[in-house]
Order: structure tokens, then sequence, then C-alpha cells
């Protein structure tokens, strides 16, 4: 019966001292109430100086990055349990071109801009939902821009960026985010809270730049008959082109646009008036574009040519891809056959008849002063 009593004994302070050392396990655990944040990365499209901010949109995505185990020297990043969250769009417009800032984002001097450049910027946000981060520590998220290949657009040499979030809990274990950190590359964090390559090295966000060329054409009028006021009907088309409003500079305004729309297909159709001398330039289509240019000529000879190359026969350019700046210069002639030697064939016989004439006259004369 002892026996019995003190194996029951020991059985009871062995449960209960399983249960204590649960409850004391339990209650040393601590929890965090799952929070969510926000941020932005910018985004910058370097042009031309003189030309428009055309209408363009960079597409980003955003992903949980690859969790890693702490080190003797490193410490842990965390995999985010919702996933990588939302980003948005950098959409750039023609209104951006107010706004522009002359050069390159990367000058080192703003006071001295690189020559004949200018960017606009934007900021795209980046938003993770309550529940992204459940407990303190660094957690990784990697944001890849989309390569839509859009017309004569150069994108950024890096398209992948690793966002590090660092979340901190204060005396009341509320957790809250501490910074944000945009990085070109996914590297390791030491025990110290230092990045073990390049510390101090953020990434300042993306950089694509928009490689443009002007197209023009112009009109002379020639040959002896040609009229140096006449006006001739001409026709642009352009395709493949960003969508966007772009300037016309034009020396003879009569009737000529100022700015040419290109919609969203990529297309656009302008009609010009041009006389002698007159010239039509649109500024700062994207490369790849194609413009093709075509005239009335309305009975005169039409010649033209590209780039002062040799002049061909035709009213209309044909397709000219722009890979540089073209232009396109149309000679209207219109010559006349003047009729030479009428006048000399006909003297001798008009000379005779006067010559003629006044001794017929003489004689009338003569033969009346005899009479008297």
């Amino acid at each position: 019966m002892k026996r019995r009593f003190t194996s029951a004994l020991v059985m009871l302070l062995a449960f209960a001292l399983l249960i204590g050392t649960t409850a004391i396990t339990a209650s040393a655990e601590t929890t965090y109430t799952p929070i969510g944040g926000s941020t932005t990365l910018v985004k910058n499209l370097v042009v031309d100086k003189d030309a428009n901010i055309p209408d363009i949109t960079f597409n980003y995505t955003i992903r949980r990055g690859t969790p890693k185990d702490a080190t003797a020297t490193t410490i842990e990043i965390l995999e985010s349990p919702l996933g990588g969250g939302t980003i948005g769009t950098a959409v750039f417009s023609n209104a951006d071109t107010a706004n522009t800032i002359n050069g390159i984002p990367s000058d080192a001097d703003p006071t001295q801009p690189t020559a004949g450049k200018k960017y606009a910027q934007k900021t795209v946000s980046i938003s993770f939902p309550v529940g992204t981060f459940t407990k303190p520590g660094v957690y990784r998220f990697v944001i890849n821009e989309t390569n839509n290949n859009l017309p004569g657009v150069t994108y950024d040499s890096n398209p992948t960026r690793y966002l590090d979030v660092f979340v901190v809990a204060d005396e009341n274990n509320v957790l809250s985010v501490n910074s944000y950190v945009l990085r070109d590359s996914a590297t390791d964090i030491g025990t110290n809270g230092e990045y073990v390559e390049n510390p101090d090295v953020k990434s300042a966000g993306y950089i694509n730049s928009l490689t443009q060329y002007d197209f023009k054409f112009s009109k002379t009028i020639a040959g002896n008959q040609g009229d140096k006021n006449k006006r001739f009907n001409f026709t642009l088309n352009i395709t493949g082109a960003n969508p966007g409003t772009y300037p016309v500079i034009t020396n003879d305004v009569t009737g000529n646009p100022t700015s040419i729309t290109v919609g969203t297909n990529g297309t656009a159709t302008g009609e010009y008036s041009l006389t002698n001398g007159s010239t039509v330039q649109v500024i700062g289509l994207n490369a790849g574009a194609v413009c093709t240019v075509t005239e009335d000529a309305e009975g005169y000879t039409a010649t033209h040519s590209l780039d002062n190359g040799t002049a061909v026969s035709g009213d209309s350019s044909g397709d000219v891809t722009l890979n540089s700046d073209h232009s396109v210069a149309f000679t209207n002639t219109r010559e006349g056959i003047i009729p030479t030697g009428v006048i000399m064939a006909i003297a001798p016989f008009a000379i005779g008849i006067c010559v003629f004439g006044a001794i017929i006259i003489f004689i009338i004369c003569k033969r009346k002063r005899r009479n008297y």
C-alpha cells in the first residue's frame, strides 16, 4: 500500500513539474500584433532637352525575398507570411514636361547639368497589408521592372532591386517599421546592423532614358514657270511612336499646326501647306518611329532627296525609320519652252511691206505736186 502511494506521489510530482515547465515556457513567449507598412521608390526618365515627355507607363512586380538563417557574423533575413504586398506604376505624360530637371539624375553637380538632357521624376507606391510583419527583424522583398519594349526606351541596366524592411518592437512589444532600405543587390547584414558590403550605398531607384530624333521636310519651287508663291499640300504619317503631343517647328506658320499628337495606337497624321523655302520639323520622336511624307505636286515635276542625298523622282518620301535625325527635301519644278526666232522670221516681210508702201506713197505725192 505504501509502495503504491509512493508511486502515485512520484507520478503526480512529475506531472506537476511538466505542467509547470509548460506554463513557464508559454508565459515566456511574447505575442506581437502583426502590422503592415508603405513606402515609395523613385523613377526617372531622361529625354532630350528640347523634347516633350511622352505618355508612357512603366510597370513593376514585387515578391518575397529568400529567407536566410543567422550566422556567427550575420543576422537572420525573414520572409513575410503574406507575400510581397503591392506596387504601383510610374505614369509619365506630356504634362510632366513643365516640371523636368536639367541634366541627368547622376549629375554630381546639379548646377552644371549634362548638356542637352533633362529628366522627369515619379514616385512609385509600395504597400504592405496588415499581417505582413509579425515580429521584429529584417524582411526582404524583390522588385523587378517589367521590360515592355517601349519604342526608343533604354531600360535601367539592372532591372532588379532589393527592398529590406527593418521592423522593431518597443518596450511594450508594439511593432513598427524603423526603416526601408532599397539596394541593387541582396547583401547580408552583419550582427551590428550594417550591410557587410558597401554599408552606406543605397539604390537611387530606376533610371530609364528615351532615344529621340527629329524629322524635317522642306519645299523648293524651281523652273522658269514655277510660281514661288504657290502653296502645296503635304501629308505626314507617323507610326511606331510613343503616344503624346510632339512640338512642330516651322518657319512658315501660315495654316500649319505647331504640334502633332500621337494616339494610343502609336500613329499620327498631320496636314501641312508649304511654299518655296518652307520647312516643317517634328521634335523628339522616339528611335524606331517611322515617318512618311507625301505631297500633292499639282502638275509640277516632283523630286525629293533624303538627308541631302541624290534627288529621286516622286512625290512621297517613302518610309523613313528614325535611327538618327532625318530630313527630306522636296523640289517642284515647272519649265516652259519659250518660242524663239518668231520675230526675226516675220521681220523681213514686215520691212518689205513698209518699204513698198513708202515707195507708193512717195509716187502718189510726187504726181499730186506735178498737177499743181
